[in-house]
């Protein structure tokens, strides 16, 4: 470019008229595609004034309304022979006081910028290496490794927030692999470390490395794709966390239930952490439970998740009842007789208080491990999303066991016509609703989208303590979806 500042002015002011911004747009988008300066750009249904700067520029003659087709190398051309005396390019750089970048040429700069990043991370003064680890960088650098997504999320907004956030990860899998690998059994050859303490350790900051950050995420995609598990798998034998095949549709219901379960997606992730010598929060998960005892109060214990893994053995039960609501679990112990003599310890009655905690699901099944085949699991919650996605937990966990406890359509119907129903379902609750298939009485979900309100367990409470006090000295055999069991009042308790 041979422009004294004197031209240059008069350049930028002649261009920058309305009359060729549309025509330098789809000027500088042909150059971009075809990474070079050739093709036509155009300017459909040009304006007077358009046509008025094109035509003076030219020497051409369009008139308004018309399509003005600029053959980009005659632009060029022209452009270096008039006054100003100097390229498309050169113009571009002179308007945007930068060089113009083709689409080619980008790509090639975020492959070098990506190329680069890789660098950086591997230049960090980590020790010696785990293969693993090099392994790992050498995949996501080809874009192909576990952790990807959460790594371009973070890298397309904030590249040295994701710089930080995979050398976290990094310095984390050092630490956890050092002088392990060459164990042929090095997964299990490592002392555990609680989770917000490897976080502290390895990034100063303790929950560096929670579930839903972008180091937390893809450190869980590591571990998975090193134990070849899949996102929603368990990579554990242990019973209830294993996937289950039924008969539903599977995908119909994942969209239904997709971020309601927690409790067992808890205890799936802590296994992952425990098969890498990762200990979590133990303490925070609570299950409140009941066991019958002959001469002794009714009164509960509270059991943290670390109490109910420490246990050396659980009860061995005939029947474990499980209510979702506080008020509901307490109604029933209230009614309990202090001076009863004919409790039965192989009864229990658990409160999961809301969606079932990790706590909840180990004790039952820690229980359900040391107690017969024929031991039942019933189930009562709220006629919500909610409570059908805390039954669906488990009976999808627990499906040989599974009995629902009154939470069935013709009870919903029942207390629906004789009791005060709840507030309505909004759009949200009704759209999943529709999609929910509940696999132990298929019609409930379409008799409460017929009714359109919720009814809460606390409506059958007086039901509820009937059942228990009957039925845990009498306990139920196996029910068969649908199928009726009634007292001497024939009422419906299944």
């Amino acid at each position: 470019m041979r422009l004294g500042e004197q031209n240059q002015t008069r350049a930028v002011r002649y261009f920058e008229r309305d009359g060729f911004r549309r025509a330098l747009e789809a000027t500088w988008r042909k150059i971009r595609s075809l990474d070079r300066v050739g093709g036509e750009a155009l300017v459909k249904k040009a304006t007077t004034d358009e046509c008025e700067a094109i035509n003076a520029f030219f020497g051409w003659n369009y008139e308004a309304g018309e399509t003005i087709r600029i053959p980009l190398a005659q632009f060029d051309s022209e452009l270096w022979d008039s006054v100003f005396e100097l390229d498309l390019l050169g113009l571009y750089e002179l308007l945007h006081g930068a060089p113009l970048v083709t689409n080619k040429g980008r790509r090639e700069e975020q492959a070098e910028g990506w190329q680069s990043f890789f660098s950086q991370v591997r230049e960090a003064d980590l020790g010696e290496w785990n293969s693993a680890v090099l392994r790992w960088l050498d995949e996501l650098e080809r874009g192909a490794g576990a952790g990807i997504r959460p790594l371009r999320e973070c890298y397309k907004s904030d590249k040295e927030a994701a710089r930080r956030e995979l050398l976290i990860v990094v310095r984390t899998l050092q630490f956890l692999l050092a002088e392990r690998s060459e164990s042929p059994d090095w997964l299990s050859a490592r002392l555990p470390i609680r989770m917000p303490v490897l976080a502290a350790r390895t990034a100063g900051d303790a929950h560096a490395l929670d579930a839903g950050t972008v180091a937390g995420r893809m450190l869980i995609a590591f571990m998975r794709s090193e134990r070849g598990t899949a996102p929603g798998e368990a990579g554990t034998d242990e019973q209830g966390a294993e996937e289950l095949e039924t008969d539903e549709p599977e995908d119909l219901n994942q969209e239904a239930f997709e971020g309601l379960d927690t409790g067992s997606d808890t205890l799936r992730l802590r296994e992952l952490y425990r098969s890498f010598g990762i200990l979590d929060d133990d303490l925070s998960s609570l299950i409140h439970f009941y066991l019958p005892e002959t001469g002794k109060p009714a009164l509960p214990v509270v059991w943290t998740l670390r109490q109910t893994e420490a246990e050396p053995a659980l009860p061995r039960c005939s029947t474990i009842f499980v209510v979702e609501n506080p008020a509901v679990f307490s109604s029933i112990l209230d009614s309990m007789p202090d001076d009863s003599t004919d409790r039965d310890r192989q009864t229990a009655l658990l409160c999961t208080s809301g969606p079932a905690s990790a706590a909840a699901i180990r004790w039952i099944q820690r229980c359900m491990e040391g107690s017969d085949e024929e031991c039942r699991l019933l189930y009562s919650g709220d006629f919500d999303v909610k409570g059908l996605v805390m039954g669906h937990t488990l009976y999808r966990l627990f499906p040989d066991s599974f009995t629902p406890w009154r939470f069935d359509a013709a009870s919903y119907e029942a207390i629906a016509a004789q009791a005060p129903v709840g507030p309505p379902f909004d759009e949200v609750e009704r759209s999943r609703l529709e999609k929910m298939f509940v696999p132990w009485d298929t019609g409930l979900a379409r008799s409460m989208l017929r009714t359109g309100y919720r009814i809460h367990q606390e409506s059958l409470v007086s039901d509820l303590i009937a059942d228990f006090r009957q039925l845990r000295t009498d306990p139920p055999g196996r029910r068969e979806s649908g199928e009726l069991e009634a007292d001497s009042s024939q009422r419906r308790i299944f």
